[in-house]
């Protein structure tokens, strides 16, 4: 019973996203029911990793409760916490969306972890110089797909390409960025551990070469 319940939650899910792609709750919904074999697996190596060690033991989250946004307003565009704080005024969003609670997972090491890889996401944004348009969705799924293998991000890059990028007849972004976003989320260093607010006032040029994360090419994107 519970499988066929949450086979249906996800179905759900999935035809409401397609309907209207704003509905961010519902791909936690899946995130978070489909997601938990491969948490398991980055909790795991997480526990043998020293920087993981801290990132468990720590638990920062980025929301307006831990993080003084007003600071962050006042770096410059160049440093990793302007580009950031630039990203979430620029698109009217807020971390603290990704701050909430999860629904279906209980565990709280688990649950920790997927708040984290919600609230740095656009964190990811910001390195890689997406907004958030539909399709820019999409592109950093295929980068997360590349990184983490979450079930989720293979049901975004799926769908979402079929909704945003094939019926807008977005080919440059079908045939380049799809790939080129995964191979650059393949090829970076593994970020869901990285502590970014230690780094904010550095350069993100600087940033990127740290993570071996590259800027994509906005004439595919555009």
């Amino acid at each position: 019973m519970g499988l066929a319940r949450d086979s249906y939650m996800v179905g759900r899910a999935v035809v409401r996203v397609m309907a209207d792609s704003g509905k961010t709750h519902e791909i936690h919904r899946v995130e978070e029911i489909t997601g938990r074999p491969a948490y398991r697996r980055l909790l795991a190596e997480l526990a043998a990793d020293p920087d993981g060690q801290r990132l468990m033991a720590e638990r920062p989250e980025l929301s307006s409760d831990s993080v003084d946004y007003e600071q962050l307003r006042r770096m410059p565009a160049t440093t990793l916490g302007g580009a950031y704080v630039r990203h979430l005024d620029g698109n009217a969003i807020t971390a603290d969306y990704q701050a909430a609670r999860t629904r279906h997972v209980e565990d709280e090491d688990m649950a920790y972890l997927m708040r984290r890889f919600r609230q740095t996401h656009d964190v990811w944004h910001a390195l890689l110089g997406l907004g958030i348009a539909g399709h820019e969705e999409v592109v950093i799924h295929a980068f997360s797909w590349g990184q983490l293998r979450l079930p989720v991000s293979a049901l975004v890059v799926t769908f979402g390409s079929l909704k945003h990028i094939v019926m807008e007849r977005r080919w440059g972004a079908l045939r380049h960025s799809l790939r080129e976003a995964y191979d650059v989320g393949r090829d970076a260093a593994p970020l869901l551990k990285v502590v970014w607010e230690d780094q904010w006032a550095d350069p993100i040029d600087q940033v990127r070469a740290r993570y071996r994360v590259k800027l994509l090419e906005r004439r595919w994107l555009d």
